[in-house]
């Protein structure tokens, strides 16, 4: 059970245009979103033989998709393709172009044209996710450099905010920090009260006993003998 939609196109340089379908599939169309192509040159079928048909899908994200279309009948120009379970989940308008390779080398765009996937109400409350389809190796490789820059950043960005925590102070740490500087401060005037040296070196100078005489006195018993003595 297949839910199709039927393009005939006549491959000449007169009909290159786009062509925007009425076709309309649902995002729940999930294997049975059918693209079905009637190929046609100079009024007859366009043989389909030493043939590879590609098909370039840009959905509204803008991310490319290049695959390849079944050739159900090669006399009679008929091929199809049905829209894999990533792309019908990529709801809005679809730009396209079928193209023909040749074994012999060359190639021929058949036509552009457009359709659409409306978004499902089953869908609508789906979160989004990010898709990322790779056409070629360089692609990948660009894919994955770009999602390891990406990656680099977002770990020096946290790095830096986690350092800037760990310099915030809290109030439990800064009431332990002045806990201890009081204490280390009643410790220190404590030992400098009972310290009966002279911890600051304080001179004479300083203190005016440099103008005093440094003169030996009679002690008061030698000076009570001297004043009694009436020899």
């Amino acid at each position: 059970m297949y839910k199709q939609s039927e393009y005939t196109f006549n491959v000449n340089t007169t009909s290159q245009g786009t062509y925007n379908s009425a076709f309309k599939f649902s995002t729940q169309d999930v294997g049975t979103a059918k693209l079905i192509f009637n190929l046609r040159k100079d009024n007859a079928p366009l043989p389909l033989s030493a043939v590879t048909g590609k098909l370039v899908l840009v959905p509204a994200n803008g991310k490319k998709r290049i695959r390849d279309i079944t050739l159900v009948d090669k006399i009679n120009g008929i091929a199809e393709y049905v829209l894999d379970n990533d792309e019908i989940k990529m709801y809005g308008t679809f730009k396209a172009e079928l193209v023909l390779v040749y074994s012999n080398g060359q190639a021929m765009s058949a036509h552009r044209f457009g359709f659409e996937v409306t978004q499902s109400l089953m869908d609508q409350d789906i979160v989004p996710v990010a898709e990322y389809y790779i056409d070629d190796f360089e692609s990948l490789k660009e894919k994955i450099e770009e999602l390891y820059n990406e990656s680099v950043q977002t770990i020096e960005e946290l790095r830096a905010k986690f350092e800037d925590l760990e310099k915030i102070e809290t109030k439990e740490g800064a009431q332990i920090k002045a806990n201890e500087a009081l204490s280390a401060a009643k410790s220190y005037t404590d030992t400098h009260i009972s310290d009966t040296t002279n911890p600051h070196k304080v001179t004479k100078g300083q203190v005016g006993l440099d103008k005093v005489l440094n003169v030996e006195q009679a002690s008061k018993i030698n000076f009570d003998n001297h004043a009694s003595d009436k020899t």
